[in-house]
């Protein structure tokens, strides 16, 4: 029942994430989809393994793979729904504010907070003196339709020792409510390794 119910869950995720990929519009706030399609080249030309642990209501599952570029894509692509904080549509309904200290770390932060409802109402990047040396981005996401609602925490973190931006960490958190059924919780967490040569 959990593996079914997991499978479910991953397939309307991924299934939405699709319908985001193709969309062409120009970009006033943040790229995602090349910041996606970038680490999407450049893990797989590390031959990066992921390590990765899900969990349904309180069930988890944990795996390690190698990866490519197709796997890449199906693991990174809900990522690209924060793409849409750059459509027309909320053109002028974020705020940005920039160059404050992060409390928990060295980092600096920059924010983009909606100022109208939107799917997207923050999207927060940390980074090291300049904004090319990104550690994380975090990030809300709520899609509200007939079928279902859902409720996502969205954080990818970043190494650049290597002297490239590389994504090392990945988490999907939250909570899905499908029609005529329970709320389910739901956590994705993954580890990228490159392969040493």
């Amino acid at each position: 029942m959990f593996v079914r119910s997991l499978f479910f869950l991953i397939a309307v995720i991924a299934c939405v994430s699709c319908n985001q990929t193709n969309l062409k519009y120009d970009k006033p706030y943040f790229d995602f989809d090349s910041l996606i399609n970038t680490q999407i080249a450049s893990l797989a030309k590390a031959n990066a393994s992921l390590s990765k642990t899900v969990s349904l209501d309180g069930k988890s599952d944990q795996s390690t793979m190698k990866t490519d570029s197709a796997i890449l894509a199906h693991e990174l692509d809900v990522f690209r729904q924060l793409d849409v904080i750059n459509k027309p549509l909320y053109r002028d309904a974020y705020e940005i504010s920039d160059g404050e200290k992060d409390s928990r770390s060295n980092l600096l932060v920059r924010r983009y907070k909606s100022k109208n409802p939107s799917p997207v109402p923050f999207v927060n990047f940390y980074y090291h003196n300049d904004f090319h040396h990104l550690k994380k981005i975090e990030s809300y996401y709520v899609e509200n339709n007939t079928l279902y609602l859902t409720k996502r925490n969205l954080q990818l973190e970043f190494d650049d020792t290597s002297g490239t931006l590389l994504l090392n960490r990945y988490e999907l958190t939250g909570t899905q409510k499908m029609i005529l059924s329970d709320s389910v919780k739901f956590s994705i967490a993954g580890s990228f390794l490159p392969t040493v040569h």
